[in-house]
């Protein structure tokens, strides 16, 4: 039978379980991959309807993982998954909690929903939990589990307290990595590295680091599985740092939007100019909170359109600008996701970044009942490559 590791959390599971997997696969483990970017097993490739597919395709998947001898899956488990009954039928070996935050309120209504839904995964999960323990509404799964299950399976992660059950102490933050200690039970089992910047990326990384020790694998697998590991669209440099770098981030939440802009903020040498939108007939809370995160962070925002769906993007745009336009960070509304990149790129000087949130590794803009093509790193790397040709092509 297939070892199923499922991770949840508002944000963050994509990244954790890229990292998981090819930390398993460091230790020799042949492992799927059930997500957000892709649904992976052995070779073959699909793309996801989901992130956590529905019950029947999931059989489905996860009878292909038999037939091809797949030892483990690490599974991304989304709230609507578990409310929706997707995993009845999947036993969850190990579970891990990454955070908790404001998303998906259009269809839980209140924060006590959405908790009490993605609480439901570790009530279920047989051999173990990883719980973030620097994450409130974690502190309070972690205590609420332990009055329900075997204490000894549920441990905690933290970047802050040195008595968790594992515990990281950052050594390094730069564009180009981070780089911290890893400690298990107050014991250093040395050091980690990944080449992402963020502490948020850390934390992903120190989730998915517990959860293979938890399972047994060996502390050198952990380190060769973090080492070279790149998520499409999780803070994907494009560009240059040396010149004007863009970079591209699937951040759709206020949280992870803030934490997007402030690893950037406190890393910039010039300004940082930021594209961004909502996605249309979702969480219409979230839109006012992005817009004053964006505007307290950046130098300069251009408001344009994130899978507005069906509904009319001056909407979506009038709803940010109630948050944004009260920080006084210089802003504009291109509404056309294509110039907004364009006018971004045409702003930024040297040593600027240019940060594109919200799709990350989509490939589509889903507007009125289309789903058109539109990738934006193909967009940004081409009108980056245009900037740079049109300013170092004579001298060159």
């Amino acid at each position: 039978m297939t070892r199923v590791f499922g991770i949840t959390g508002t944000n963050g599971k994509t990244t954790t379980a890229c990292m998981l997997k090819e930390i398993l696969e460091q230790a020799g483990k042949t492992c799927g991959l059930i997500g957000t970017i892709e649904y992976q097993i052995g070779g073959k490739r699909h793309i996801p309807v989901n992130t956590t597919p529905g019950r029947d395709l999931l059989r489905d998947l996860f009878a292909e993982m038999k037939e091809e001898g797949v030892e483990q899956c690490v599974m991304e488990v989304s709230s609507h998954g578990i409310d929706q009954g997707r995993i009845d039928d999947i036993r969850i070996d190990y579970a891990g909690f990454t955070n908790l935050s404001q998303d998906h309120l259009d269809y839980h209504k209140t924060m006590e929903n959405y908790y009490q839904v993605k609480k439901q995964l570790f009530l279920r999960c047989t051999e173990g939990a990883v719980i973030n323990w620097d994450d409130p509404y974690g502190k309070r799964l972690y205590a609420e589990l332990r009055e329900t299950v075997d204490n000894s399976s549920i441990k905690r992660y933290s970047l802050k307290d040195t008595a968790a059950d594992y515990y990281g102490k950052i050594l390094e933050k730069s564009l180009l990595r981070s780089r911290f200690q890893f400690f298990e039970s107050g014991n250093l089992l040395g050091e980690l590295e990944v080449s992402i910047p963020g502490e948020h990326f850390v934390y992903n990384a120190m989730l998915a680091a517990s959860m293979a020790r938890q399972a047994g694998i060996e502390f050198s697998h952990l380190r060769a599985g973090l080492l070279e590991l790149h998520v499409p669209g999780r803070m994907q440099q494009i560009g240059s740092e040396e010149d004007t770098l863009g970079v591209v981030d699937y951040a759709h939440t206020p949280d992870g939007l803030e934490k997007l802009l402030a690893t950037l903020s406190d890393l910039k040498r010039g300004r940082m100019l930021c594209v961004f939108g909502c996605g249309g007939f979702r969480d219409k809370g979230k839109r006012e909170m992005m817009g004053r995160i964006a505007g307290f962070y950046s130098d300069y925002c251009i408001i344009t359109n994130d899978n507005p769906r069906g509904e009319p993007p001056e909407n979506i745009a009038q709803a940010i600008e109630e948050g944004l336009r009260p920080t006084g960070c210089p802003y504009c509304i291109v509404l056309d996701r294509y110039q907004a990149i364009k006018r971004a790129v045409s702003l930024a000087d040297k040593w600027d970044i240019i940060v594109v949130a919200g799709k990350g590794h989509e490939t589509y803009q889903l507007s009125g009942d289309q789903k058109l093509p539109f990738d934006d790193r193909k967009t940004l790397r081409e009108l980056l490559e245009k900037k740079y040709e049109k300013t170092y092509g004579e001298s060159d």
